[in-house]
């Protein structure tokens, strides 16, 4: 190997030689050399290169925080390094349209862990992301990755009374993120828990329709509905169904023609409704919050028109009786003229069965069927 051999009055002025005499001379160079300067010549030789290391994205222990939901975390990169860091730039390229981002920090110790984060709006980003750092030890690290962000809406899921099956003994729900799971817990009108699990969803995208079962004892109906509603990344909503309904039986009121007023002769079979209701408040009013629905019907005598605001009149009627009377609870009603006849006619066809009402004990509005087919509801 080549030596540089120095002069021994002027040691910085040294030359090149090389073999067996070189090694000689060399020895003999600094045993004339002065002691500081032998430090220094073999500190010299003996310091490493600053040389750039290669790919070292394992070095630097990266991670990713690249799916998250709008005002939680930020995307971030993550490093823990594994020697110290005295210096850190990564400027983040968007592979589409969009705008740069740079992100720097100082010194990280060895097994720390940094995040650095940016704001990013609803959507996926794909991004190039050249890092540059300085370790603690002095050597460089210059490396690109590439890697995909999805900041998410908040977590919301789709469901109300209608997306409840309680004949066939099921629900459906949508989610705004991929769907994970989704916890039921089903209390019986008995107020006891008679159905609890898990249901896992794998694989299915944003606004995906979910089907959630349950199983119930035979003569315990459904009082209440517990969801939370798991995303594949950790977030949850929860949300709580309450399809108790019970239709009161009764017999009808029979009106005047075209009137709305309640004769005193019809009174009896309001009262014998009225102590119905309040049979079943005493009995489930403990366990869930009751309102009282009252729907109205006519025939299709006369214009469409006309019927609809009869039978809003006469609905209204019958609530304030409830009232006066001594029901507590809300009560709200609707007329429905000649939209869910109880049997199909044609027009200007007198059908006594079609004048009629509806009393539903609920804990929200009644869902949507044939019979109450809007629901634009008056509380009085």
């Amino acid at each position: 190997m080549p030596r540089r051999i120095c002069n021994d009055r002027h040691p910085w002025r040294c030359r090149s030689l090389s073999g067996p005499h070189a090694n000689r001379l060399f020895a003999d160079c600094l045993s004339i050399m002065p002691f500081m300067w032998r430090v220094l010549v073999l500190a010299l030789l003996f310091v490493p290169s600053m040389t750039w290391a290669q790919d070292d994205p394992g070095l630097l222990g990266i991670s990713l925080r690249n799916k998250v939901q709008i005002g939680g975390q930020l995307p971030a990169v993550i490093v823990t390094p594994q020697v110290s860091v005295k210096k850190l730039t990564v400027q983040l390229t968007p592979q589409a349209k969009g705008r740069s981002v740079n992100l720097r920090s100082g010194a990280i110790r060895r097994g720390q862990n940094k995040a650095l984060s940016w704001k990013q709006p609803v959507g996926k980003q794909a991004w190039n992301a050249v890092f540059k750092v300085h370790y603690g030890h002095g050597k460089k690290g210059n490396f690109t990755i590439q890697f995909e962000t999805t900041v998410y809406p908040k977590i919301a899921s789709k469901i109300t009374k209608d997306n409840v099956n309680l004949e066939e003994r099921y629900l459906t729900v949508m989610l705004n993120q991929p769907a994970q799971k989704v916890d039921i817990q089903v209390m019986g009108d008995n107020g006891e828990i008679i159905h609890e699990r898990s249901e896992e969803f794998e694989g299915n995208e944003s606004g995906t329709e979910l089907r959630v079962p349950w199983e119930q004892p035979d003569g315990v109906g459904v009082l209440k509905i517990n969801l939370r509603v798991w995303s594949q990344f950790g977030f949850w909503v929860g949300t709580e169904i309450t399809p108790f309904e019970v239709e009161i039986p009764h017999e009808e009121v029979v009106f005047a023609f075209g009137k709305s007023d309640i004769q005193s002769t019809e009174e009896h079979k309001l009262e014998a409704t009225m102590a119905l209701v309040s049979a079943k408040l005493k009995r489930f009013g403990g366990l869930v919050k009751l309102q009282l629905y009252i729907a109205g019907y006519t025939d299709t005598v006369g214009s469409r028109g006309s019927n609809q605001g009869l039978s809003d009149k006469r609905a209204r009627a019958i609530a304030l009786w409830f009232k006066r009377k001594g029901i507590s609870v809300p009560i709200y009603f609707q007329g429905f003229g000649e939209d869910g006849l109880a049997v199909r006619t044609p027009d200007e066809t007198k059908e006594a069965r079609n004048r009629r009402a509806l009393y539903v004990l609920s804990a929200n509005s009644p869902a949507t069927q044939a019979a109450i087919p809007r629901k634009q509801w008056k509380r009085l």
